[in-house]
């Protein structure tokens, strides 16, 4: 007798971790190529642009599928940035929250990320340069938002969270 082997019964949710798994694991091996083939300097650079482009496309695709044009206050803001993070990343991996601190200030707080513990295990965590920055600024350039960010706390740098500060300079 023959196995019936199909996609449908794989949960939707194992599939999607699966599928945030797969981009995880390209994006650090493309990132440990991009450093051995032209060295950790470079290999930043060309993180930052890539990542900023990938992660604008990305947000595209998600506004357009959310149906929505235009975000006009904190409220749209936050339902955006939080479907974002639970689309592209893995609930396994990443620990997060996001908060609301006023009508145009907000506080992104991350106790677990799989790319620092991944950097510190590989050794290069004094030549690595966190390319978040650089994918939210996507997200944002996407959106239509000036936004400003200020990192107050690191865990590339030994804190014990990353504890971002974000500031929408003006709505739409």
């Amino acid at each position: 007798m023959t196995r019936q082997i199909s996609l449908e019964n794989v949960p939707e949710e194992m599939q999607k971790e699966i599928l945030r798994k797969n981009w995880q694991s390209h994006d650090a091996r493309w990132q440990y190529a991009t450093f051995s083939a032209l060295g950790p300097r470079k290999g930043n650079q060309i993180n930052q642009e890539v990542g900023k482009a990938v992660h604008k496309g990305a947000m595209f695709r998600l506004l357009n599928a959310l149906d929505v044009t235009k975000i006009t206050n904190a409220d749209e803001f936050i339902a955006v940035i939080m479907a974002a993070m639970d689309l592209f990343f893995s609930h396994v991996d990443f620990e997060y929250q996001f908060e609301r601190v006023s009508d145009v200030s907000f506080r992104g707080i991350i106790m677990k990320c799989v790319t620092n513990n991944n950097v510190r295990k590989a050794g290069v965590i004094d030549l690595y340069e966190c390319g978040c920055f650089s994918l939210r600024s996507g997200w944002y350039e996407a959106m239509g938002l000036n936004v400003e960010e200020k990192c107050e706390k690191c865990l590339l740098k030994g804190d014990d969270v990353c504890e971002i500060n974000v500031t929408i300079k003006d709505w739409m």
